[in-house]
């Protein structure tokens, strides 16, 4: 009997050992927030500086709207799509423009639009029929621009994405469009880390795009042959105490409103996305963002990395060949306000570095190391490299002296 319970026990135990430890949620702060999540990052650096509920997929409606927006700006870049090019929308796209339950910007196949007016449309007014234009123009096709979009995603490290419109609406509100195949009810679900990731490379590949995003107004021209005056949905636009100049709102059928966010914090630019007001006011989304700016303000403070570490240069006078290094004010991180230094680890020269050198040259690379493991959060995991410089201006040694410190 004895031996019988030894053996239950050891099972149980072995079975614990087994069982997979629980993703520990990190990020500099813990926002408080009544949302369905909450995301805030540093957008050069990609570090988290906020969580709470980041890694859950939710519905993120007219959010999707970056996704195609960053399809596009590749586009321009390879010189395929002009934003001064005029293109005519198709049929069915202008039919499903017209329809006010799912559409608010109306278009016609009887003229033609530069493809800025559709980008205005799509990022100011939030236009469905514009977002699918775009995908048009990118892939041909929705289904075309759906693959390819997914595509996109994975090659960011985003887990099986799954794209059911270019717009935001739901499958079955796609009328023509609607895919059989699926719920009428699919929709396009993401995490609020992952839509921060999608707008990290939106901002960080094609910088121009906020020149769209924080336009408060533009006019679009009707069928008629008159104009509308396109307004922005973000409420924030403007902002002086955190210089928002974008990107995104959406408003889900069930789960309420949500809202990405560009700007700066600590002179540093952040991302800021929330996720789902669910039963709350859409007002709730603009003041839950700065709520959590507000959290992450209070409660951090950024530091440029410090370290102690030479490297040696054989043809640097003085030392021995050694190099005093260091970083710039300009290469900052977040860490908690009460706690946490960072230093500079994994030194790594760069190659047929020689001096004369002068403090503006990059010597060096290094990643940063943190006290605390919550800081070491990244939004792609991964630890983005420190350029090191000189501490000082750096001679040239003589051709003897260069000659021992190789061989020394």
């Amino acid at each position: 009997m004895k031996l019988f319970k030894y053996l239950k026990m050891s099972a149980l135990v072995a079975g614990l050992a087994v069982v997979p430890a629980q993703v520990v949620q990190a990020a500099v702060v813990t926002p408080n927030t009544n949302m369905g999540s909450a995301v805030v990052i540093q957008a050069n650096t990609g570090q988290v500086l906020a969580d709470q509920n980041g890694r859950e997929r939710l519905p993120i409606a007219s959010v999707s709207k970056l996704i195609v927006v960053y399809m596009l700006e590749q586009k321009i870049q390879n010189h395929e799509l002009a934003l001064d090019q005029k293109v005519k929308v198709p049929t069915d796209i202008a039919a499903f423009s017209q329809d006010a339950s799912v559409a608010n910007v109306p278009m016609t196949t009887n003229r033609t639009y530069t493809v800025s007016q559709i980008l205005d449309a799509t990022l100011i007014e939030s236009s469905n029929a514009a977002a699918m234009e775009l995908a048009h123009l990118v892939a041909g096709s929705q289904e075309d621009y759906y693959r390819q979009a997914e595509t996109l995603l994975s090659s960011w490290g985003i887990e099986n994405p799954k794209m059911y419109s270019a717009s935001g609406l739901r499958n079955g509100d796609l009328g023509t469009f609607e895919d059989n195949s699926v719920a009428p009810s699919a929709e396009n679900k993401f995490s609020a880390r992952e839509i921060a990731l999608i707008a990290k490379h939106l901002v960080d590949d094609y910088p121009q795009i906020l020149t769209y995003t924080q336009k408060k107004e533009a006019d679009f021209p009707l069928p008629d042959g008159t104009n509308m005056t396109l307004k922005n949905t973000n409420l924030l636009l403007g902002n002086q105490k955190y210089q928002i100049d974008g990107l995104k709102t959406g408003l889900t059928p069930n789960n309420g409103s949500n809202l990405v966010t560009h700007g700066k914090l600590n002179q540093q630019p952040v991302i800021t996305v929330v996720l789902n007001t669910n039963d709350h006011p859409r007002q709730e989304i603009f003041n839950q963002t700065l709520s959590v700016l507000d959290q992450v303000q209070n409660q951090t403070k950024t530091q440029t990395p410090q370290t102690d570490h030479t490297i040696k240069i054989d043809n640097a006078a003085g030392n021995h060949g050694q190099v005093a290094l260091e970083t710039k004010d300009g290469q900052q991180y977040f860490t908690k306000r009460t706690e946490g230094e960072m230093t500079v680890k994994a030194i790594m020269p760069k190659k047929n570095v020689a001096a004369p050198l002068q403090v503006n040259k990059v010597i060096a690379s290094g990643k940063v190391a943190f006290d605390q493991k919550t800081d070491a959060d990244f939004i792609d995991g991964k630890t983005p490299s420190v350029k090191l410089y000189p501490t000082k201006n750096v001679e040239k040694a003589d051709i003897f002296t260069t000659l021992i410190q190789k061989v020394s």
